[in-house]
């Protein structure tokens, strides 16, 4: 199964992919849908619905920026009911924020 995303929100996760290859990390695919990961630890993905998830830990401060930003929520893959709690999903409107909180995921796994 693959998603569709739209070119905005692409061209916004092929930056990243960029930028964050200098750090280990490397493009990937789960559930259709692209990702990023490092040492085979997922860190980043980009949702059917235009938004980026990262892996920031539930208790952690980056995760509580990351739910302050406008449209943020927690992550439900596809907009299922089941949550990632370590993940949050930032929305296409907010791409400005989704370098730093990337970077913040990569160290996470790290």
């Amino acid at each position: 199964m693959t998603f569709e995303n739209s070119a905005h929100a692409t061209a916004e996760f092929d930056a990243l992919e960029q930028s964050l290859a200098r750090e280990g990390a490397v493009r990937r695919k789960m559930m259709g849908r692209p990702m990023l990961a490092l040492g085979g630890k997922m860190f980043a993905c980009l949702d059917r619905v235009d938004m980026l998830a990262v892996k920031l830990g539930r208790d952690s401060e980056w995760h509580a920026r990351a739910l302050a930003i406008p449209g943020a929520e927690v992550f439900r893959p596809g907009q299922t009911e089941r949550e990632f709690k370590d993940w949050v999903a930032i929305p296409e409107d907010q791409s400005a924020e989704w370098e730093r909180f990337a970077v913040a995921a990569l160290e996470h796994v790290r």
